[in-house]
């Protein structure tokens, strides 16, 4: 189920593992880039606000000022005019109106709010009835007079807004100190969000990336392992899954392989059987003195021939059993088996060679029920046992100690004999791998014990390791699940 809904994501998804990274890569720098493009145009906006509303304080005051001036200047040429009543006066007078009426046009046009401009109007519409009458009437006229005198309702109508500009200006830059209060918020609130949703996207990818590639780092590791049972697949982008299609493909050869090779090694033993029988039949036949009486050397020549055949079949019995043990990996008898009970009959018949050797046996064995195949199990625990006094001296230790653990049993043997080098931790249990202690004097065995043993391990889903944790002897340690379902689900 997993494996079909990997598979749709990917299937509108990228087709190689290069798009995946580039398409996670924009995936993962789009907002980012989102980002700081609406941080430029809105920076822009700003600016450009800023920019209006500098020029557009700048503009008020110089038409302010220049209000001002021109409606002194007016009024001083006014009362010139009633004065001397000079015509040149009269026409200086009519120019500066002409001025001044252009001030209220342009200031009329930088103000923004209605006031401003009603009072603009205003002053536009006094000033322009004041100087309808100082043009039509006579100099030092009554009617005159009376228009002069309405310059201070002018200068306090023009002063009022140059004001109000001013309080204008002063509420659009609060404005835009409030603009830019939001803006800095605004940006804050951005950077929260994207940094957390970037990096979200990227921990996605990397799921999304690195899923593949540890696929095919298990999948080789199980054909390191020798494991060739279960087909590889790998979900991803095109590329990987045809990665993984050729992985399957190496799979299946090296399965064949190991099949031949099986195959090779049955019809060689069953080959040797036959005329090893009759060596050893006719070795007994001399050993019990049938065709005659011996003399001494014949019965120590007569010995050689019959320890040597023994120790042939043993070795092409372990072939056969090497071979069954990989050939039926897969098939597995489950069925409730107490490990303990095992472990006791193994000591059982391996009395004899402890008392032989003066071993001093410490073992601690909790009661445990698992599901297995109890042969295999048997032959599991015989080889690391037998595999223990064998390479234990005469007066040595052996240690076993089997306890439970969750979902699992644990089992350990340890042993006084010379141990095992670390850098052989792993080679210890290829097949026809003698390590080199056995050069040292000490046992010499066909090297398929340990091989044996670590399949039939495997065959019920469970580990086993060679421990470096000790400064003398060998600790093998056996891990293996106590019921038959969670083999399965290791298996699958």
């Amino acid at each position: 189920m997993n494996r079909r809904r990997l598979k749709s994501v990917y299937l509108y998804g990228p087709k190689s593992f290069l798009t995946l990274v580039l398409v996670g890569f924009a995936v993962v720098t789009l907002p980012l880039a989102a980002a700081l493009i609406y941080a430029a145009v809105y920076l822009d906006r700003l600016a450009n606000e800023s920019q209006r509303t500098v020029y557009q304080a700048v503009q008020t005051t110089q038409s302010g000022h220049s209000l001002m001036s021109q409606l002194t200047a007016m009024e001083r040429t006014a009362r010139q005019y009633q004065v001397l009543g000079d015509a040149a006066l009269l026409t200086a007078y009519n120019e500066q109106h002409r001025r001044f009426q252009d001030s209220l046009s342009q200031l009329a046009d930088i103000a923004s709010e209605r006031a401003i401009v009603a009072q603009l109007q205003t002053l536009a519409s006094q000033e322009t009835s004041q100087y309808d009458t100082l043009s039509q009437q006579p100099p030092r006229s009554e009617a005159n007079t009376t228009a002069i005198a309405e310059f201070a309702t002018l200068n306090n109508i023009a002063q009022s807004t140059v004001n109000q500009s001013a309080d204008m200006i002063d509420r659009h830059v609060d404005a835009m100190q409030q603009t830019t209060s939001q803006a800095q918020q605004v940006f804050l609130w951005l950077a929260l969000a994207l940094v957390p949703g970037a990096l979200l996207f990227a921990g996605v990818f990397t799921v999304l990336v690195a899923r593949p590639i540890k696929q095919i780092d298990r999948a080789i590791r199980r054909l390191g392992a020798g494991n060739f049972a279960g087909a590889i697949h790998v979900t991803g982008p095109q590329d990987l899954e045809y990665l993984g299609r050729r992985l399957d493909w190496l799979r299946e050869r090296l399965l064949d392989h190991e099949r031949q090779k099986n195959r090779f090694i049955r019809h060689v033993s069953h080959e040797l059987k036959t005329p090893l029988t009759a060596l050893r039949e006719g070795a007994e036949l001399l050993a019990d003195e049938v065709v005659g009486d011996l003399l001494s050397e014949q019965k120590e020549v007569v010995a050689i021939l019959r320890q040597n055949s023994l120790r042939l079949q043993k070795l092409i019995e372990d072939l056969l059993q090497f071979s069954q043990a990989e050939m039926q990996l897969p098939l597995i008898t489950h069925r409730p088996v107490a490990l303990d009970q095992i472990v006791r009959r193994v000591l059982e018949d391996h009395k004899l060679s402890i008392t032989s050797k003066g071993i001093q046996l410490k073992s601690d064995l909790t009661n445990t029920v698992i599901m297995g195949d109890e042969e295999k199990l048997r032959i599991i625990v015989d080889n690391l046992i037998s595999n223990a006094i064998k390479h234990s001296p005469i007066g040595g230790t052996v240690r076993i100690h089997l306890h439970g653990a969750t979902d699992t049993v644990i089992l350990d043997i340890t042993d006084s004999g010379p141990g095992i080098n670390a850098d052989e931790a792993e080679r210890i249990f290829e097949a026809f791998y003698q390590g080199s202690s056995a050069s040292d004097g000490y046992v010499k065995g066909s090297g398929l014990g340990l091989s044996i043993t670590r399949e039939h391990v495997l065959s019920h889903q469970g580990q086993i390791e060679a421990l470096t944790d000790t400064d003398e002897g060998a600790h093998f340690r056996v891990t293996l699940p106590t019921s038959e379902q969670g083999s399965r689900a290791d298996a699958a």
